[in-house]
């Protein structure tokens, strides 16, 4: 069959004519992935070491705010999938790492991770998932709590914990008996994404599928090679540009007298865009106390306002399941639940009661 190339344009108009299919079907978007393949959006975040382009980290999560404001569903999974890469790109010593990132550079392999247990979702818990060492490997067994693309996987970035308290990172072999994937629960938005529990019953991870050994954290190794580190950010700035493009088009045509408010509103967009992405490019500004979940917060405050200007607008039919303005403003509600330490709901909640924090 003969491979067809398409460019980031036409991806994006495809992606975005699928958006409401997609999330009432709640069916994995093969066609949108297949899309993101088409036109290279799956070598991007690979380093030209390993098959990909190495893109620009500020290009790449420009690009991501480019998908979230037609589909953030489509967005997530890429972002978490490109997560994947980036702990096997700082984990490149590890035999299995280069091979997977060729892989997946090719499209011939789908990664995600499963990290959850070991950051806002079980780290004042028992350990969610439990590695024991045996001989020429580790036994896994536990429930990885979120893993988007659970079902479609090949394999899963996963976090566990020592029996002595210390944290490892596996590349798990996720098409296996003992790797279980729960039955999915109805979210309120992002069903297509696949995100649910994956049960480990005891299963046999080779050494040569370690990616990190037993340290005191695992994941401080992807934090020291990131190059962006605002990506929570950009996700809620692609659902608030597109809920506020279609605000835009309704107050131009039928609300002319709202249109200061959605002005207003796009102003508070290109500012808090501009900061988020020079902050979460400069380490150095990003180690003022408190800055990045100030503007994490900020982020999510300004989608659900986003989204919630274009449901005014849409009136009574945006209250339609065939209307995106009630498909953006479910999707923002995503961002209040996405693993967000405590300073970030200290900060959103500030914002919510509208005062200074």
């Amino acid at each position: 069959m003969t491979k067809t190339r398409t460019t980031w344009r036409q991806a994006l108009e495809r992606i975005e004519a699928r958006a409401q299919r997609v999330d009432v079907s709640a069916a994995w978007p093969a066609a949108n992935m297949a899309d993101l393949k088409r036109c290279g959006a799956l070598t991007w975040a690979v380093p030209r070491a390993f098959g990909g382009t190495g893109m620009n980290a500020v290009l790449l999560h420009r690009r991501y705010e480019e998908l979230a404001r037609r589909c953030l569903t489509t967005a997530l999974i890429l972002t978490q999938r490109d997560s994947a890469v980036g702990f096997l790109v700082s984990a490149a010593h590890a035999p299995i790492s280069a091979q997977l990132l060729r892989s997946m550079a090719r499209g011939t392999v789908f990664a995600t991770i499963g990290i959850a247990q070991l950051t806002t979702s079980g780290r004042h818990l028992p350990p969610a998932v439990v590695a024991r060492r045996t001989s020429g490997g580790f036994v896994v067994f536990g429930r990885i709590p979120w893993v988007t693309g659970a079902e479609t996987a090949h394999r899963i970035i996963v976090g566990a914990t020592t029996e002595d308290g210390r944290q490892i990172l596996i590349a798990l072999r996720s098409r296996q008996p003992r790797v279980v994937v729960e039955a999915r629960k109805d979210m309120v938005a992002l069903n297509a994404s696949c995100t649910g529990a994956v049960q480990l019953q005891y299963v046999l991870v080779p050494d040569a599928d370690v990616l990190v050994p037993p340290c005191r954290n695992a994941l401080a190794l992807r934090s020291g090679h990131r190059s962006f580190g605002l990506s929570t950010c950009v996700l809620p700035l692609g659902v608030a540009g597109g809920a506020l493009a279609m605000a835009d088009e309704l107050a131009s045509v039928r609300f002319q007298t709202c249109g200061d408010a959605v002005t207003t509103l796009r102003r508070e967009y290109t500012h808090l865009a501009a900061r988020v992405y020079r902050v979460g490019a400069n380490s150095r500004l990003l180690q003022k106390p408190g800055i990045g979940a100030q503007l994490r917060a900020q982020s999510n405050h300004l989608a659900a306002r986003s989204t919630l200007a274009a449901l005014e607008l849409a009136k009574g039919h945006g209250f339609m399941c065939e209307s995106p303005a009630q498909r953006r403003a479910r999707e923002a509600l995503f961002f209040f639940v996405w693993s967000s330490p405590m300073a970030v709901i200290e900060q959103t909640l500030a914002l919510l009661a509208e005062r200074d924090f």
